[in-house]
């Protein structure tokens, strides 16, 4: 995952969106080119996109929301836009404007995207937001789970800012008799038939284990050498962060890594635990911290702690994308190609922003599901935090069963699974 700069390393500026037929048009050539060649896409296959021009023909305010399983995911997106024939807006990290001489920041908005502060209380995103929505102009295109996973079978806890902000906009639309949908959208990536990605997924095995000094092991199969190469990355952290290595199945002691890391941290920011799923928790952690640097009479010592801490918050959010039965509960090509791209992120391209090379060619697959009324919600007599709340989850189960939907991937052919192919396999990770 990438480490993206903090406020205080790289300052915010907000910039409006301020989207344009004409750029969003003039820019298609490049951004089907940057899919092909960067990320490898050749193909998108849509399904449902009437569901979008039903609320669009009403003159309804539309909220997209897919899950965020790849780099790609953004661009995929835009096609939909080309497809629809009008520009989206797009909430996006601030950190991707910066560079190419200030290109990015010229045509980013331009194309429809605005910055936000995903760390703070971030008022000009939120006013943008609740705009763009309110007047019904354009379709608003937001990430739910914040952070690219590399998880495209399973969805990470959503946070709850889309269901709030959808709630904020739709009582100005109410007083007009218009209503917010929030579109719910799966997207996966698959391997084109003919296409054999396995000679890719032994080199980038083979870069990974001579990272570490380890002599490539070619004779073992293919889940067996990802397996080793998890085990001896969280024994590393064990080592660094409980004092030692642990016993049991991945997946309990990558869980338990991220408790004791929460738990510090929450002890000392908070001196209490702190309600809600793990992201929202690590989400409120990170802006205690940042909101500490701020301060002006911070010691040198109690800095260098907020540093180590906020070090420790990215090491939690990393766990998240290691869910440790992801591969070797359900083997297929997807899942192994999903898993080495992150370990490419996280191991070989560590401490820079570089997108994780593709496997090889890949077809983007988007089903979009039945919106979601927000008025129904709205108008359920419930608190507004409960109606925040309800609305959230119904949202994450609707991502969901599109992602479940379009189905699994490509199994993995025999020679490559080992001891995965063996039922205790599945429950171990």
């Amino acid at each position: 995952m990438h480490r993206l700069p903090l406020a205080d390393e790289l300052p915010y500026q907000f910039l409006p969106p301020k989207p344009s037929k004409f750029w969003f048009q003039a820019s298609r050539p490049l951004r089907r080119r940057l899919l092909r060649g960067e990320h490898q896409v050749v193909a998108v296959d849509v399904t449902g996109l009437e569901h979008l021009r039903g609320v669009l023909d009403r003159g309804d305010s539309l909220l997209i929301c897919p899950n965020h399983c790849a780099r790609a995911d953004g661009l995929v997106l835009l096609d939909l836009a080309d497809r629809l024939g009008r520009p989206f807006c797009a909430m996006a990290a601030y950190q991707i404007f910066e560079g190419t001489a200030g290109l990015r920041k010229f045509l980013f908005p331009r194309l429809g995207m605005f910055p936000v502060d995903r760390e703070g209380a971030d008022l000009a995103a939120l006013k943008a937001a609740t705009e763009i929505l309110s007047s019904a102009r354009h379709p608003l295109l937001v990430f739910p789970e914040g952070e690219v996973y590399y998880l495209s079978d399973r969805l990470t806890p959503l946070r709850d800012g889309v269901a709030f902000l959808a709630s904020r906009a739709h009582k100005a639309l109410a007083e007009r008799g218009k209503s917010v949908w929030i579109a719910p959208v799966g997207l996966k990536y698959r391997f084109p038939e003919g296409h054999d990605p396995l000679p890719a997924f032994h080199e980038k095995v083979k870069r990974l284990e001579e990272r570490i000094l380890w002599w490539p092991r070619a004779e073992m199969p293919l889940i067996e050498r990802i397996y080793r190469y998890a085990e001896a990355a969280l024994a590393l952290k064990e080592l660094e962060y409980l004092g030692g290595t642990k016993s049991g199945p991945l997946r309990d002691r990558i869980v338990a890594l991220r408790k004791d890391l929460l738990d510090r941290i929450e002890q000392r920011r908070s001196g209490k635990a702190i309600a809600g799923t793990d992201p929202e928790r690590i989400k409120e952690l990170r802006r205690r911290c940042l909101d500490a640097l701020e301060q002006t009479d911070i010691t040198p010592e109690a800095r260098a702690q907020v540093r180590r801490d906020l070090n420790d918050l990215y090491v939690a959010v990393q766990t998240l994308s290691y869910p440790g039965d992801y591969v070797f509960g359900v083997p297929t090509c997807e899942r192994v190609a999903e898993t080495l791209m992150k370990l490419d992120e996280d191991v070989l391209n560590a401490g820079t922003t570089k997108p994780a090379a593709a496997l090889g060619p890949r077809r983007a697959v988007v089903r979009v599901g039945e919106p979601i009324d927000v008025g129904a919600f709205a108008g359920s007599g419930k608190r507004p935090r409960e109606v925040i709340g309800t609305l959230t989850a119904e949202l994450e189960r609707r991502v969901q069963a599109e992602l479940d939907a379009i189905g699994g991937g490509r199994p993995l052919p025999e020679s490559a699974l080992g001891q995965a192919a063996q039922p205790q396999a599945s429950s171990s990770g």
